[in-house]
């Protein structure tokens, strides 16, 4: 599933409606809740930066801040794994 999240681009992602992208979103969460990697922490910011980037919902100024918090706090979990997987490569 891994290698199937890497393929997809920016375009990929752009022409998803918005409700197959919080859905998708969604389900990443919930597999990074239980198997936390840098690779899925980064799938769920390029759904959040596909979400707040889409036509539809760039209209609403509030909920596209709202994704951009959002956004930023995955980065933070995103760099945490990724740290977390430089120690133990170096330990």
């Amino acid at each position: 599933m891994q290698h199937l999240l890497a393929q997809l681009s920016a375009d990929d992602l752009a022409r998803l409606e918005p409700r197959v992208l919080e859905c998708r979103l969604g389900d990443l969460i919930r597999r990074y809740v239980h198997q936390r990697s840098a690779d899925l922490a980064d799938a769920v910011i390029q759904h959040i930066e596909a979400l707040y980037l889409h036509p539809d919902l760039c209209k609403d100024p509030d909920r596209q801040c709202a994704y951009r918090r959002f956004a930023c706090h995955w980065r933070c979990l995103a760099a945490q794994c990724g740290a977390r997987r430089d120690t133990a490569v170096t330990a």
